[in-house]
């Protein structure tokens, strides 16, 4: 199994989570089981693929799912602002969280094509390496 509590990525997202579950426990009664709701569900999905991203051998597909995830939780959050569920300093302090992960994502899914993606798509098996000689 793979660690990840080493990945500032995974602490970052961690962290947000923590700070997601601060804010929708002060939500209305009206939203704390609706957006609120959601929008945990969304924090605990980015940080469940980014730990499985770090598990698996093709994480490539997984840069896709925590892009999409950090732009629901962008929305959701922008929606607690407009609707004055939170405050604008609550909102901008939540979006620094997911700026920063996003930047992080961005650069952890460039690293990953730059070494590993190129090396798997131009590598021959062994079979038709085999077969070449033959």
């Amino acid at each position: 199994m793979s660690r990840y509590s080493h990945l500032p990525i995974f602490q970052k997202a961690y962290d947000l989570n923590l700070e997601i579950y601060k804010t929708t426990h002060n939500f209305p009664r009206e939203y704390k089981y609706t957006l609120g709701q959601n929008i945990k569900e969304t924090a605990s999905k980015l940080l469940d693929d980014i730990v499985a991203a770090n598990s698996e051998e093709d994480k490539g597909r997984y840069f896709s799912l925590i892009k999409t995830h950090l732009e629901q939780l962008r929305i959701k959050i922008r929606l607690s602002y407009d609707l004055k569920i939170i405050n604008s300093r609550r909102l901008e302090f939540l979006n620094r969280y997911l700026e920063e992960i996003s930047k992080q994502i961005t650069g952890w899914e460039k690293w990953f094509f730059k070494n590993f993606s190129e090396a798997r798509i131009f590598t021959p098996s062994p079979k038709t390496e085999g077969e070449k000689r033959a």
